[in-house]
Formats: structure tokens, sequence, C-alpha cells
């Protein structure tokens, strides 16, 4: 497929003609699209612009809860939990949003170093994590590399009992022999965000450096896909562009990776444009608090099988309304303190990243208490090597449900025994005994199986 011209999936007509409806769907348009979404079928950009439509009340509140339902028969009623690790800063683009960017003079740069990338392994070990994303800027020299080392690094940091099972990694677009070599290191979901889809938008926010290239980022899923990466996440920095126009663009991507690959998008990240250290970028497109939880809900309703992954640094808690319209995953932003080393010279700069303070016992003390969701740092999939097809597979048949409980319980109680806080731990079993008595015979059985081994010391258990 070239990658000097626009990919025939993404029809810019097509996205314009369906966000040109001005009407709300009426009661019985509304009931046939979120039957269609409670089906598991994938909806058309005309049915989810009718959606971004709606403007009664009690329809807003239909949709919304329509999300959750399909959401839970999907994946049940967890929240798996991540922490992104940022192992360096520097850039070579020039992204008028971004700290990262290359002309910010207001930040101190690093690349970590294999001894601190380790030191940071084990503190969020410590604090209990299991799934790690890599991020960094788009590096100018020696990218998949560095990568690789850090991968490498972190799947061999043991701290106690615990370790780090699955390294995630967002990056940007590459040649398919380096996404080869993070096959080769055992790197989970590559993340490739757009950001945005809208050209004019996207163009503006990036001026110079690798990151320009609107089309060859488009492209990138593609070549990540050729050159035999297992699963693919795309993501949209919402607020970067018209967030109704971003929505229905990557229903198009996932759904043309789905229809080419057989694999579609393993995860929709789903983050606003927020301010960051040495900014001033004003956002162009800015959303309320309710539109965005509308964009995370309509996501679920029309990509049902993806994972929507929202983080914990979206401000006022909106993170907690979204784990009920749609979400079945989080990333923490428990990652503040590994870079107690970046500043050298105290008060002369500003560390990067800042705003990542939510330690994840706070975040499963919330899950526990308001939102009643099962907190998963379940690794199975990974474990079994499931990815691409196979997952999506069992992902449509629901399969994940029914293995997703018993395994989610059983790395809930690893977490509650090694790393939770004495009152988390007392409501974390309260939940499980809870979750236990709603779970069909055989699902049941395996979980209290589990739950033994586990309660014995044992580590790592799975269906």
């Amino acid at each position: 497929m070239p990658t000097d011209t626009l990919p025939p999936w993404l029809d810019h007509q097509a996205i314009d003609k369906a966000l040109g409806r001005e009407s709300a769907p009426d009661n019985a348009e509304l009931r046939d699209i979120l039957d269609k979404s409670l089906a598991l079928e994938s909806l058309s950009i005309q049915e989810a612009a009718a959606l971004m439509r709606v403007s009664d009340p009690e329809h807003l509140v239909l949709l919304m809860n329509t999300a959750d339902q399909v959401k839970q028969k999907v994946y049940g009623d967890r929240i798996v939990l991540s922490a992104p690790l940022h192992i360096s800063n520097y850039c070579g683009s020039e992204c008028l949003y971004c700290a990262n960017r290359r002309g910010n003079t207001t930040v101190a740069r690093k690349y970590m170093t294999p001894p601190e990338m380790r030191e940071a392994g084990r503190k969020l070990i410590r604090q209990g994590h299991k799934r790690v994303i890599l991020v960094s800027g788009q590096l100018p020299n020696a990218e998949v590399e560095y990568l690789e080392e850090a991968v490498s690094v972190l799947y061999t940091v043991f701290d106690g009992m615990g370790e780090i099972r699955r390294v995630n990694v967002n990056v940007g677009p590459l040649k398919p022999e380096e996404y080869a070599i993070l096959q080769a290191a055992d790197v989970g979901t590559v993340l490739i965000y757009q950001d945005t889809y809208h050209e004019a938008s996207y163009r503006a926010a990036h001026v110079s450096g690798p990151k320009s290239d609107y089309l060859g980022r488009l492209h990138a899923p593609d070549t990540a896909f050729q050159a035999g990466v297992g699963d693919v996440g795309l993501g949209l920095l919402l607020g970067l562009g018209p967030w109704q126009y971003d929505l229905l663009a990557v229903m198009l991507h996932a759904a043309h990776l789905t229809r080419v690959y057989d694999a579609g998008s393993r995860t929709v990240s789903m983050h606003r444009l927020r301010p960051v250290p040495g900014g001033g970028f004003e956002v162009p497109y800015p959303l309320s608090d309710g539109e965005y939880l509308r964009c995370v809900a309509i996501a679920r309703l029309a990509v049902p099988y993806t994972g929507i992954v929202l983080t914990t640094k979206e401000p006022a808690g909106l993170w907690r309304d979204g784990c009920n319209v749609g979400c079945s995953q989080l990333l923490t932003g428990s990652v503040a303190n590994p870079y107690e080393s970046w500043n050298e010279a105290p008060g002369e700069k500003i560390p990067f990243p800042i705003g990542e303070d939510c330690h994840v016992d706070e975040v499963v003390r919330f899950l526990l208490e308001e939102a009643r969701h099962l907190p998963s740092f379940c690794t199975a999939c990974p474990r079994l090597g499931r990815s691409g097809p196979e997952f999506l597979s069992m992902v449509q048949e629901c399969g994940m449900k029914s293995q997703c409980g018993p395994n989610s319980i059983a790395s809930f109680m690893e977490f509650l025994l090694n790393y939770a806080t004495p009152y988390t731990r007392q409501m974390g079993e309260k939940l499980i005994s809870e979750k236990l008595d709603g779970l069909p015979g055989p699902e049941r059985g395996a979980a209290e199986r589990l739950l033994q081994k586990v309660r014995s010391g044992r580590m790592d258990e799975f269906i």
C-alpha cells in the first residue's frame, strides 16, 4: 500500500456527509441502533453520527447505560489496570501541544539508563502493577534499539514475588524490520496514536519533525501488521480536532484493520488534550465533560470488541464516570516516583512528566467503593500467546467474559495479598465474595480453584 497517498478506508467525504445530519434519532431509530450494539454488531458511521445528535436527557441516559451493558457483555465488569512508564522525553518533532516537543526549553530532558529503568520497574511492581506501557518522545536516534533494551530490562525485573508480565509500547511509525525487532522482544500491543484524523488540524499542530508526516502515521498500523506485529492499538487526543470527526475516522480505521488483518484494533485510547509545561497551546476543539463521556460511550457502542482505554490524568474524576459508560482499561498514572532522578539541578527546570501521581491503591479503592467494578491485573492472554485474530475471535464469542471473570479475580487476589493497604484488602475480599456469588457454576468453580492456589502462595494463576 503506498504511504504517500490517503488510504482508501479514510473517506473524508463520507465522514462529512454523516456529520451533516442535524436531527436527533426518534425512539424507534434510537432503539434499533442500540439493539444492534447489544447484538455486538459494529455500527456504521451514519449510525454513530445519529447517536451524536441525541439530545433528550432520557435518551442520553439510555445511550450511556447501553454502552455499559455492551462492555459488560463483552468483558464483564472488570477494569484492567496498567501504568505508563516514560523512559525518555527527547524528541525530534515539534508538536505544539506536547511537553516533549523539540523546542520546549522548560523541561528537564533525560534518557533513562538501564539501571534507572530497572528501578522504575521495581517501584511500579511494589505498587502491584503487572502491565506497563512504555512512552517516549519520537526519538531522533536509535529508537528501536533503545525501546528493545527497555522491554528486555523490564521483563527481567523482579521484586519479591512481583514482576512485569506485559510490556506494551507507544511508538511512532517504524520500518517493517524495526517493528519485527519489537515483536522479537516480546512486545505486547504496539500503540500507534493518530491523535487526530482531521488533516488540517493535524498539520496545524505538528509543524515539523517525524510526527509531521500525517500520511505516514495513517499507514503505520498496516506496516506493523504486515511486519508480524500481533496487536495494534489506536488512539485519539480529543480536542486536537473535532471529536465527532475523529470518532468516525477511528471507527473506519478499526473496521479496516478488522477487514484486512482479521485483528482489528486491540485498544482505542481516548485521552483529552491537557495543559503541559512549556505549553500555551490553545485547545482548538475543547470538549465538555459531557461530550467526553458521550464520545467514550459511542466508541464502545460503535466498536464493541475493542478495549476502551482512559487515563486517571483526566481532571475532576472524569475517568471515574468513564468506567460506567464503556471504559474497560485504565492507565493509572502512578509513575511519578521513577522520575526523582530526572532533575539533576532541582528548581532549574520542571521535571517531566508531571501530574501523574495517582497511586494504584487509590484507583482500586475507587473501583471497590464507588463503581463496584473488579480491578484486574490479569495477563493470561499474553501468557497464552493470544493475539490478533485469535484474541478477536475469543472476544467476539464472548469467551473473554467467561475466562476473564475467574482470571481477573485471581489476579486481583494476588494484588490484595501482596500489595494492597489493609483497608483496600478488606474491601477487595468482600467484593470478590460478592462477585463469586454472581458467577455461573462452572466459572465460580474455576475461580475458587484459582483463589485457593493464590492464597497458598502461588502466583500468576489463570485458566
